[in-house]
C-alpha cells in the first residue's frame, strides 16, 4: 500500500457499466452509502443516473476504484422577500473515497506539520480534481457559478477545508426527506 497520497496514480473519467464487479470491492465506510453505490449505481447492465452522472477515480497500478462521484445540473434559489433567482450549480449528490485512501496524508510535509488546519490529505486531491472537472464544465459548456452538495455532519469539516461555505439566509434548501438532515454548502466558482 502507499505511503503518501502523491504516489497514487489515478485516472478520473465516467462509469461505464463494466465496472460492476470493481464496483463490488469498493467500501468508504459508510454502510448506506456503500450499499447504494454497489447495488444502485449499475442496475440490469445500465447505469442508473438518478444522482448524475457518475465518475471513478481508478488508480493505475492496481486498477481499483477508489473513488466515486456523481455530478448533475442543480441550481441554487435565491430568495430575499419576493424576489427569487436560481444560480446555475454543478451538484455533488454522491461523493466517496475508498477506506483504504481516506486519511492518507497526501505528502511528508502534511504528514509532519503540527498544526492539522494545514494537513493534506489524498481525498483533498479526489474533490480537487472533482472541482476542476466542474470549473472545466463552467468555462467549456455551459456555465454554472457554483458547486452545491449536502454534507453528512461527519464529512462536513472536509468541505469546509476545501473551499465549500453553509448556504446564506438567502439560500433555499431542498426540501428533501434523504438529504434533511444534511447540510447544505456551496462553493463560488
Amino acid at each position: 500500500m502507499y505511503r503518501y497520497g502523491e504516489e497514487i496514480s489515478y485516472k478520473f473519467e465516467l462509469l461505464k457499466t463494466g465496472d460492476y464487479n470493481n464496483l463490488q470491492f469498493f467500501e468508504c465506510g459508510n454502510e448506506r452509502l456503500d450499499n447504494h453505490i454497489k447495488s444502485n449505481v449499475i442496475k440490469t447492465n445500465e447505469i442508473v443516473d438518478e444522482d448524475g452522472l457518475y465518475f471513478k477515480f481508478t488508480d493505475l497500478i492496481t486498477q481499483k476504484i477508489i473513488g466515486i462521484v456523481s455530478l448533475a445540473s442543480s441550481g441554487i434559489i435565491y430568495k430575499v422577500s419576493n424576489y427569487t433567482h436560481v444560480l446555475p450549480a454543478i451538484k455533488i449528490d454522491v461523493l466517496a473515497v475508498d477506506k483504504d485512501y481516506q486519511k492518507l496524508h497526501y505528502d511528508f510535509a502534511s504528514e509532519n506539520d503540527p498544526n492539522p488546519d494545514n494537513h493534506y490529505y489524498f481525498s483533498d486531491d479526489i474533490i480537487g480534481t472533482t472541482i476542476k472537472h466542474c470549473r472545466d464544465i463552467s468555462e467549456n459548456y455551459t456555465l454554472v457559478n457554483y458547486i452545491v452538495l449536502y454534507a453528512d455532519k461527519k464529512a462536513y469539516r472536509y468541505y469546509e477545508r476545501n473551499g465549500f461555505e453553509n448556504y446564506t439566509e438567502y439560500m433555499v434548501k431542498e426540501n428533501n426527506q434523504e438529504i434533511n438532515k444534511n447540510i447544505p454548502m456551496y462553493l463560488k466558482l
